[in-house]
Parts: structure tokens; sequence; C-alpha cells
């Protein structure tokens, strides 16, 4: 059951998401395919079926690094979002690259005990529904900045400020992002 209401745009990425989810779960499953729901236009499908099968081919296909990244986000401090030169040069001593990595196709890398670390998903969203994101965060972009802040200025950077994320425990999956 949707939670959105029907008549809010919310609701087709709601059931556009869960689409996706479903079809990425059966294509690493090996199982049947999902059936599209019937509220979704051509395109919008033929995007979400794009998506959750470019999902489904990275997670087929993971890279493993030997990498601790638990270790490597303790040595970080709280929102570090910089770069500077001797700090750069001191996290890799510490945590240097075991090799060289050329991802070519889709692909999740992962740590050395399995968390994947990143999702390397060329092509995954078609053009146009990256420009209709653009225009549509462009178009929301002002009231964004006055409404989903809470309490300090942004200083016009609500995308990144810290007042809008909250400390999680649970790793990116594809349903999430």
């Amino acid at each position: 059951m949707n939670p959105i209401p029907d008549d809010w745009a919310l609701a087709t990425t709601h059931i556009a998401s869960e689409y996706v989810c479903h079809q990425f779960s059966t294509l690493v499953s090996g199982q049947l395919n999902v059936l599209p729901p019937l509220e979704l236009d051509f395109v919008m499908l033929m995007g979400c079926s794009k998506l959750a099968s470019t999902l489904a081919a990275a997670y087929r296909n993971p890279v493993t690094i030997n990498f601790d990244v638990a270790r490597y986000a303790d040595a970080l401090q709280m929102m570090e979002n910089s770069t500077k030169p001797n700090r750069e040069e001191n996290l890799l001593s510490r945590y240097p690259p075991d090799r060289q990595i050329l991802l070519d196709r889709p692909a999740v890398v992962c740590d050395k005990f399995g968390v994947i670390i990143l999702w390397y998903l060329p092509g995954a969203i078609d053009i146009d529904i990256q420009n209709d994101m653009v225009a549509a965060t462009a178009n929301m972009s002002a009231l964004l900045a006055t409404s989903v802040t809470r309490g300090a200025e942004t200083g016009g950077k609500w995308r990144t400020h810290e007042s809008n994320f909250e400390p999680s425990q649970h790793s990116l999956t594809p349903g999430v992002y």
C-alpha cells in the first residue's frame, strides 16, 4: 500500500522506487521479472527497468579492495570536507591503496570485510530523466534554501549543511539512493 496520497507527484516517485527495488531483487536472485505497475508511463517504466538492471549488474560485479572503511572513517574528523595536502598525505600513508582499479562497467566496490563503499553506475539514469531532475531541483532550490534547515544559517548551502543530516549506522542500498 502506498502511504502517499495519489494526487501528490511524490506518489509516482514512490511507485517507481518500489518497482526498481522489486525488479532489482528479482534480477539478483534470478527469479522472474516483476510485473510493471500500470501507473507508470512507458518512458518512466523504461528508465526504472534500466536503473534496476544496472544496479543488478553492479551488484553481481563486486570489486574488493584491501581496505577497512570503518577504520578509515574513524580517522576522519566529523564533517571533514575540504582538501588539505598534509592531511591527504597522512591519510594516504596510513591507508595506502593496494592497487589501481579501473572501473569500466557497473560495479560495487567493497572493503576487505564486504562492506559496500561505492556503487559505480555509469548510464544508470537516462539523460532525459537526469535533465528532469536538474530542472526540478532548480525550481525548488529557493524554497528548499529556506525550508529544510533547522536553526543555523546555511549560507546558501542547504544541500550539504550539517543541520539537514543525522548520523546513521546504515549503509546505502539500491533502494535508498
